[in-house]
Formats: structure tokens, sequence, C-alpha cells
């Protein structure tokens, strides 16, 4: 059986409908890779702008945004009046007051019956008290004291409490009314061990905000740290008390009662999540962990058997649901999760060791494992994906070397996934070749599944590293107005042979002239043309030797589909 050769490129609607499908699915940042190609190929149409503006601004990219929305009215579509609504909207997300107030203004004053217009109207309102709030400070004031925040939050996330420290305090004493920033603080003392200054910063915030939930939250936790379990036990009742319909304030309150070993409280506050968004896997496996964590080990499997059906290829459903089942057989052992969307860490270390055991024991031995044991096949599965560079490579290569056509089945599945990269799932291909696969290998291309051969295999130039593009373009150049047409073409069809050939093990592009030099002298030889090795390194300005060991590299990597003339 063969295929025709299917192209790789498509058209903006194309691409722009795979990105629709991805946003339904709620995966945005395939989304976001499939409309930008859409809004490549269609640069001037406003509604792909539109769009694209609106999904980069979901992911919360909003200075590009912004820049989308900025060129569609400057230099697209000024009639597009949605966009100065966004421009609002952009603005008030990057907490620049007057630039906001501005664009909603704008959008008012063109289209006051919109679709947006009341919503318009309530910002406005809200920025006229922001302003207050801020002591009538300008925009640039106000950046540059957003600036320091953010500053603060990425050495927060560092885990650089103490530089975290000193930046939100020159926030809340320059707006001491900033309660993200005083509620962030208190987390980074508490972090630093200043537990009494965490929880002094925390009350600050109730006073501002009683209802809080940040602040709420983190004083539950400040207390049990410090051991005041009746000042905990007040707190968690503050917080049951907390109604509120917000995916992130309850994911924050279900969180807290994980943190305190209120299992049950959190399987209710993760539960209620659910009602919200019931596709959610994070929020799924956290009600699960709660549910299992409470001792409720059917409802857990109920929960992780629905994670499964979600998101079949999930490294975590399988796992957890045989220790709910052992766990049903044996209630007398005290076993908890952790609530992270994650294997516990001793699992992964013990399946990591198996998988660097396995690549170290002969092909013999492999094969016996391989044949009695399922479960190597979803270990190997499961390297694969875990570090889909380093430790994939290492799986790979003992696929190859050792021929192990019984995993088969599992490099099958992984060509599947649409979390893969494209250069991938053809090293992929190429794998299953090696062993001796039958052809045609199956592949999720761009969200496209297609039946593909070695030989059809489409090897676009938009997955070529650069130096490889780089060779090819080196020689053209050298090579213009020396030979007939259609050299051109033929040394693009050298050379991509060359790169399939070799692929995945392209050999490392060490001296671009020498590549150059030796694909140059290939088309020589091949065209019959003069061009003898000491010209071509005096012209690439470097010595024969190295180039004839590169052309030989290159010729036995093509000889089976050209002949060359000696």
């Amino acid at each position: 059986m063969s295929n025709k050769v299917v192209t790789f490129e498509r058209g903006a609607d194309f691409y722009f409908d795979l990105a629709y499908k991805y946003i339904q699915k709620g995966r945005l940042e395939a989304a976001l890779r499939y409309i930008e190609k859409a809004v490549s190929l269609k640069p001037y149409d406003s509604f792909m702008q539109f769009n694209y503006a609106g999904l980069l601004a979901e992911q919360g990219y909003i200075d590009r945004s912004t820049d989308v929305l900025d060129n569609i009215v400057k230099n697209i579509d000024p009639n597009y009046l949605e966009c100065y609504f966004g421009l609002g909207c952009n603005y008030l997300q990057l907490q620049k007051i007057k630039k906001s107030s501005e664009y909603f203004s704008i959008y008012l004053e063109k289209d006051p019956g919109g679709e947006f217009a009341e919503e318009a109207e309530e910002l406005l309102e809200m920025l006229e008290m922001l302003k207050d709030a801020n002591n009538n400070m300008d925009d640039e004031e106000l950046e540059r004291i957003y600036k320091i925040e953010e500053e603060a939050i990425d050495h927060l996330e560092k885990k650089e409490y103490k530089q975290a420290t000193e930046k939100f305090e020159t926030v809340v004493q320059m707006l001491p009314n900033a309660v993200p920033a005083r509620n962030n603080l208190s987390l980074a003392y508490y972090y630093l061990g200043f537990i009494d200054k965490a929880i002094e910063l925390a009350r600050e915030v109730l006073v501002y905000e009683e209802t809080n939930v940040h602040a709420n939250c983190n004083l539950a936790i400040f207390y049990n740290k410090q051991g005041t379990i009746s000042l905990v036990k007040k707190q968690s009742k503050i917080i049951g008390k907390i109604q509120t319909d917000n995916e992130e304030y309850l994911y924050k309150i279900g969180d807290t009662y994980g943190s305190l070993k209120k299992h049950f409280d959190a399987y209710k506050t993760f539960k209620k999540l659910l009602m919200i968004n019931n596709d959610n896997p994070l929020y799924l496996h956290l009600a699960a962990v709660a549910a299992f964590n409470s001792r409720k080990y059917r409802e857990s499997i109920r929960l992780w058997e629905k994670l499964d059906q979600l998101d079949r290829e999930n490294m975590l459903s399988d796992y957890c649901i045989d220790a709910a089942k052992k766990q049903l057989d044996n209630n007398d052992e005290e076993l908890y999760f952790s609530y992270l969307y994650q294997l516990p860490k001793e699992e992964i270390k013990n399946r990591l060791d198996f998988i660097y055991k396995f690549i170290k024991i002969k092909g013999s031995e492999c094969r016996e494992q391989l044949a009695n044991k399922k479960y190597v096949l979803e270990m190997l599965y499961f390297g694969m994906n875990f570090d889909k560079y380093f430790l994939r490579k290492l799986i790979f290569n003992k696929i190859k070397n050792d021929k192990l056509i019984e995993v088969e089945d599992s490099v099958r599945r992984f060509m599947l996934r649409d979390d893969v990269e494209n250069y991938i799932k053809m090293e992929s291909v190429f794998l299953l070749n090696a062993i001796g696969a039958k052809e045609p290998y199956t592949v999720n291309f761009d969200g496209e599944k297609r039946n593909v051969t070695i030989d059809s295999l489409d090897f676009p130039e938009s997955e070529w590293e650069k130096p490889w593009i780089k060779v090819k373009r080196k020689a053209i150049s050298m090579m213009r107005n020396n030979y007939k047409r259609p050299y051109k073409k033929i040394v693009e069809d050298i050379w991509y042979e060359f790169i399939k050939s070799t692929f995945p093990e392209v050999p490392e592009i060490d001296d671009l002239n020498v590549w150059a030099a030796a694909l140059e002298y290939t088309y020589c030889r091949l065209c019959n043309a003069e061009a003898s090795e000491y010209h071509l390194s005096e012209k690439y300005n470097i010595k024969p030797a190295p180039l004839l060991e590169k052309a030989e590299i290159i010729n036995e990597a093509i000889k089976n589909k050209y002949q060359f003339k000696k």
C-alpha cells in the first residue's frame, strides 16, 4: 500500500476552524498555535485578527492582544467597533486606567446602543472609583508601581522570598489599599518564617475587605502552621460561610481545606467547582483526591474513571484507581494523596528507575519482560510522555538498537497525541520503519489523522532546524550565475533527501561553509558539472579534506535514490 504526498500547508480558513475546535475543547494553547497560522495567511482579515486578539487576551498575552486590536483600528478596519471595547478591557487588565477609560468612552461614542454598551458604562463607573482609590495617580505612575508588583510576583514564584518581600513592601507603601499586593506580601513573610508578620498583614487586608477570600484562607493556613487550633477552627467557620461561584475563589478555598486536612470540606468545595465546570480534568482529579482522602473510595474511583474518559492520555487515573481499589480491600492502611495534578513523587521515581534499568539490560531480556509483563509497555509509554526530549530519545534509541517490535503499538499510540510536536512524530515514523513495523503509519498532524509511508512522508521546512536551512541557502547563493537551470531545484531535492534519509540523526552542522561546499560538490557529481574539490575549497575558503568527507556522508545517505557520475 502506498500513499501520495499530503502537504502540510493548508488555507487560513482550515487553521481558523481548527483553532475554533480546540477552543471548544478548552485547549487554548493549541488553538493559539493554529489561529496564528490563520492570521499569517490572511493578515488583513479583521474578523480573524479580532478573534486572534481575544484568544491572546484569554491566554494572558495582553500586550500582544492590544497590538493586534490597535493594528485593526488603525490599518485594517477603523469601523470594527468591538475593537475599541476590547482595547478598553485590555488596558484595564494592564491597569492603565486613563487609557482604559479613553477607549470605553470612544466605544460608547461610536456605538451607544452596541452589544457591550451597558458593560462599558459600568466599567467606566468602576474606573472612576479606582481613580479615587489610587489618589488620582496618572497611568505612568501607576504603571511604575504595577511593574514593581510584577517583579515581586516573579520573585515569589521563583521562591526568592526576600526580594519579593522588599518589592511588595514598596508597592503597599505607595498604594496602601493594594489588596493583592498585601496578600502576596503576607505570603512572602510566611515563606520566610515570619508567621506573626504574615498574620498581621492578612488581618490588615480584612480591614479593607472583610470577606476577602485569599486573606481569610491564608489566615487559616498561618494559624495552622502556628499551631493555634482554636483560631484555625474559627477561621474555617468564616471560610465556610463565604458564598461564591467564582472558580478562582472556590479553588483557593478547596486547596486551603486540603492543606488543613479537612478533606470532606475540600470534597464538597471541589464538587461545587465541578458543577460550574464539569469537564475540567484538574477539578475532577482534585475532587477524586478529596473523596479518596475522605475514605469515599467508590466515589473517588467513579471520578477517576470519568477523568479517564475525559482524558484517556492522562497519567493519573489508572494508578489512582488501583490505589483506591486496594484501599477498599485493606481499609486499615492509612494512605493519603496530595492535592497535586501529578503522580506521587515516589511513584514517578519508581517508574523512572524502572525505565533506566530497562534501557541498560540486553535485548533478549527486554523481550522476555515485554512478553510477560504488560506494565512494561505502560512504563515506556509513560517515559516517552514524561520527558519528550531526553528520556524519550533514550527510549527510542533502545527500541531501535534492539529492534523491539513489541513496543510498536505504544509508539503508534504516541504518534496520535495532540501534545507531541510534529518533528517528534516524524522521528516516531522513522523509528517504526527501522524496527520493521509495517506501513502505513497513522499520524496526528495538526489535529488531522493521516496514513503515511516513509516515501510519502512530507517533511515541511517549517520543521527544519535553522542550520539545515542555512546550508541550502548558502550553497544556492554561491552557485548563482554559475550553473544552468534548474540547478536550484536539484540542490533543494538533494538536500531534502539527505535530511529525510538521515533524520532523526542528521549529522551536526559544525561548519556551514564546508557543508554548503559539499552540497555543491554533490550537485556537480550528479549533473556532471565541472568543479573540483580544490576549486570549491578555494571558493568557500575551506580545505579540500573536510569537503570530501562531508560530500561522502551526503552521497552515502542519498545513493539509493541518485546515481552519481564518476
